[in-house]
């Protein structure tokens, strides 16, 4: 996607959403989202394939407020909740979650209901909150 389409479309809360997103697009598209004003949030999870080491990453490298409470409802209280970091629009970037998603059990799942229904919170409110996995090494 080009940067006139980005700039375009990052400010639409209706078009929001959790997508995948290949390594080479996440400059790109962070870089239009810190232009708007965007609060722009980037994880690594290179080798996280726990839930509990997930939390740990996320709390770090997200800077999440310190009442987060390690686990699936305080995630989504933070993501629904982002008093701690206002901004017009959110962009979230998880990198190398290869190994997260292979487990094969239902914490991908949850991972991705939680980013979806954070998103459909915010374009209630009609903020746009878009989250971009990376899944390819």
């Amino acid at each position: 996607m080009k940067r006139e389409e980005l700039s375009d479309t990052l400010p639409r809360a209706d078009r929001a959403g959790v997508f995948s997103l290949p390594a080479d697009d996440i400059a790109v598209i962070a870089e239009v989202a810190a232009t708007l004003d965007f609060a722009v949030f980037r994880a690594d999870l290179t080798g996280c394939a726990e839930p509990a080491e997930l939390f740990v990453r996320l709390q770090e490298q997200l800077k999440l407020p310190a009442w987060f409470g390690q686990n699936w409802d305080a995630l989504a209280d933070c993501l629904t909740d982002l008093s701690w970091r206002e901004a017009p629009g959110y962009l979230l970037v998880l990198e190398n979650m290869a190994d997260f998603r292979s487990r094969g059990d239902d914490d991908f799942d949850t991972l991705i209901q939680t980013l979806s229904d954070a998103s459909a919170n915010w374009s209630g409110l009609g903020t746009p909150f878009w989250a971009f996995l990376v899944l390819e090494q």
